[in-house]
């Protein structure tokens, strides 16, 4: 992500859920058969990143004013590239995954529990829409 607007965001991932990838079909009857071959368009569901939230909220924050954004600038919708890197055991950049012109869609709700005894951090998960996902590395 751009660290310069979103750098509280970055950080404080701690689970990504790669998107289920699709390829549509074709259906080819022939000869009371009916046969398949594969469509021309990759289809891609959401991306889903879990983040811990910092004690200001400020990476909460900065979704939300995201998508508040996006929702009230039809105009001047805010787009971004992200990219995520794999690490190796030795905790190397050992891939790169590219998602280009990313906006998010979603933020989940927050609980705040005080009857809790153990420290449990806020997390939230945010859903992003993404026009292309290719292995850079």
């Amino acid at each position: 992500m751009d660290s310069t607007r979103y750098g509280n965001v970055e950080y404080f991932i701690t689970t990504v859920l790669l998107p289920t990838i699709t390829l549509g079909e074709i259906s080819t009857p022939f000869r009371n058969r009916q046969g398949y071959m594969p469509d021309d368009k990759v289809g891609f569901d959401t991306l889903t990143v879990r983040m811990l939230i910092d004690e200001d909220m400020n990476n909460y924050r900065e979704i939300f004013d995201w998508l508040n954004n996006n929702a009230i600038s039809a105009g001047k919708l805010e787009f971004c590239d992200m990219t995520l890197n794999i690490l190796s055991s030795k905790s190397k950049v050992n891939k790169q995954v590219r998602f280009t012109s990313a906006f998010p869609t979603a933020i989940n709700g927050v609980e705040f529990n005080t009857q809790n005894s153990d420290i449990e951090y806020l997390q939230a998960d945010v859903t992003f829409r993404f026009d292309e996902m290719s292995f850079i590395s």
